[in-house]
């Protein structure tokens, strides 16, 4: 190297070698280097959010080839859906529901409708009630539901009353799949247990908005109920551990940002699978003995 380009180093070096101008360096090539980083994702999410705008059709999981009537999902990410990808830590759970008949599906939290049109696509037979209490998210789910060829099977209302869906469900195999954030607390201990002796349950619980619904819940069906319990994973998680044909060869940073959920905490759900068979004991409604 030339004297006169080590004239012109020495001094930058000199600097650089000072802990906090090294720190700011160090800081300022990190941050160009990750602004790069997010507008390229940004674009390649871009592109990918179009493609299966063109497709709106769920591309894998129990609710393939579900049509989307819009790009549209409420509480909720848009792309996992349309992936297949959503809460895919339920599918031990969902693969055993769909083994099952059911007489009625009653969705309390529907959303856009993904699960609503999703059952009542895989249950022809069944009478499917979805209730939201956000008018754009009932909106979205009969728009869903028409572009699946499903509205005569579907009613959506807004908000679920206890006696609601004892009414619903009561005498008959049904199904209550529930993601209604911390109204469990509520809605749950309300019907009377005697109505969903027959009834299948699939609740998401909230206990970052209520603490110990969790456990109140479990406690609350486990006489009348088998009970497992799933957890979800992190976004970056996911980003490891899914795979699909959209996805392959996207680094990680990438795929967190296509399968993110956002979930605020590591979500529980309760999956209670009734026990066939019970009966009522004396006039108590809540006091259950096995047959």
């Amino acid at each position: 190297m030339s004297p006169f380009v080590d004239r012109f180093l020495m001094p930058f070096d000199r600097l650089i070698a000072i802990p906090a101008i090294w720190r700011a360096v160090e800081g300022t090539i990190i941050r160009f280097a990750r602004g790069m980083r997010r507008r390229r994702n940004a674009v390649h999410v871009e592109r990918l959010r179009q493609a299966l705008a063109a497709a709106s059709v769920v591309q894998m999981g129990p609710f393939e080839g579900m049509r989307y009537a819009t790009l549209q999902a409420t509480c909720s990410a848009i792309l996992p859906k349309l992936l297949g990808t959503y809460e895919l830590e339920l599918a031990p759970a969902i693969d055993r529901i769909l083994q099952q008949s059911y007489e009625c599906v009653v969705d309390v939290g529907c959303a856009e409708g993904y699960y609503a049109v999703g059952f009542a696509r895989r249950f022809p037979q069944a009478q499917v009630v979805a209730f939201d209490i956000d008018p754009r998210a009932r909106e979205l789910c009969q728009l869903n539901a028409a572009a699946n060829g499903i509205s005569e099977q579907i009613s959506v209302l807004d908000a679920a009353t206890p006696s609601e869906v004892a009414n619903l469900c009561r005498g008959r195999r049904a199904l209550i799949f529930c993601d209604c954030e911390g109204y469990e607390r509520d809605l749950f201990p309300a019907i009377p247990i005697a109505d969903l002796l027959q009834s299948d349950l699939l609740i998401e619980t909230h206990d970052f908005i209520h603490a110990g619904v969790h456990t109140l819940l479990l406690q609350h069906f486990a006489p009348t109920h088998d009970v497992i319990e799933f957890h979800s994973i992190d976004d970056r998680q996911k980003a490891r551990a899914y795979q699909t044909s959209w996805t392959s060869g996207m680094d990680e940073d990438l795929c967190e940002l296509i399968f993110a959920e956002g979930r605020p905490v590591i979500m529980r759900w309760l999956f209670l699978v009734a026990r066939r068979g019970l009966k009522q004991s004396g006039t108590d409604s809540t006091s259950i003995y096995h047959s």
